[in-house]
């Protein structure tokens, strides 16, 4: 399954880097950048009525900015595939998040095909540890298969 999983995130990620690189100059416009990578990116300066505030009413002024651009990004074909993710730049007068768009990553992480990994030699080393016991008793197990059912026989 995570092969799958994988499989489908990396057509996202593509899509989504095909679609930023190919409108860089329209997402520079209106002041988005992008990087190599295909994340599309950009900073978020807070009014001075919303630096005193809460940390959450701060994270919702950076979310309802965002909600400006929701027509390009429906234009574009990646307002599913893309998700936002906020990163406070500094605590003084002048505070400011830096906001990445990126498409979704649950299984296209360095620790997750670690795990698959593992996961896969674990199995191969189990299957080839049961494979070369079987290999080496197979006349034992027959006999014993035999026995087993000649006895049930004899009861019924």
């Amino acid at each position: 399954m995570w092969l799958i999983n994988a499989y489908k995130e990396a057509k996202i990620w593509y899509k989504v880097r095909k679609v930023a690189l190919s409108f860089k100059d329209k997402l520079e416009s209106v002041g988005f950048r992008v990087d190599w990578i295909g994340r599309i990116y950009t900073v978020i300066n807070l009014p001075e009525e919303v630096i005193t505030s809460a940390p959450q009413i701060q994270e919702g002024y950076v979310l309802m900015k965002l909600r400006d651009y929701d027509k390009i990004f429906l234009q574009l074909g990646l307002a599913g595939d893309i998700y936002p993710e906020m990163q406070r730049i500094s605590e003084d007068e002048t505070a400011a998040f830096l906001l990445v768009l990126t498409p979704e990553r649950d299984y296209l992480t360095l620790w997750s095909a670690i795990k698959f990994i593992i996961k896969t030699l674990l199995l191969i080393l189990i299957s080839r540890i049961v494979y070369v016991m079987l290999t080496h008793n197979w006349e034992l197990i027959i006999t014993k298969w035999n026995w087993i059912l000649e006895k049930t026989q004899i009861i019924m």
